[in-house]
């Protein structure tokens, strides 16, 4: 394979060898309780509402606890494809925002916390 196409899967390579070395495990994910997925839809309709809401279940954040909520998405600049969601949940108690990143297809493969935000067992940066 050559060409961009072979450029985007040895970037990705890559990636997940560092991320293997660095120990980036998936994040935490848990049964989100009833009417989660419903209370982010509120703040952003979006496909991977569901998944945002496992993982902020499965890392001890009560969706009670956030006010806001934005999505980045990222694209192939050459075929416009999306290729990966970046969820920001601001909190309602605290500065600062949880960041959730996932794949074209919604699954998770990262939590952090950015200005401020402290969750426990999550990496702050």
């Amino acid at each position: 394979m050559n060409g961009p196409a072979s450029g985007r899967v040895a970037a990705l390579a890559a990636t997940l060898i560092l991320g293997a070395c660095a120990g980036l495990q998936p994040p935490p994910q848990g049964v989100p309780p009833p009417g989660s997925v419903a209370a982010l839809d509120r703040l952003a309709t979006n496909p991977c509402n569901e998944a945002v809401a496992s993982v902020l279940a499965g890392s001890g954040v009560a969706i009670e606890r956030i006010r806001g909520l934005v999505y980045g998405v990222d694209y192939d600049e050459l075929s416009d494809r999306i290729v990966r969601y970046q969820a920001w949940a601001s909190f309602a108690d605290q500065p600062g925002q949880a960041v959730v990143l996932l794949d074209d297809r919604c699954r998770p493969y990262q939590i952090y916390t950015r200005g401020g935000a402290r969750v426990p067992g999550v990496a702050s940066y």
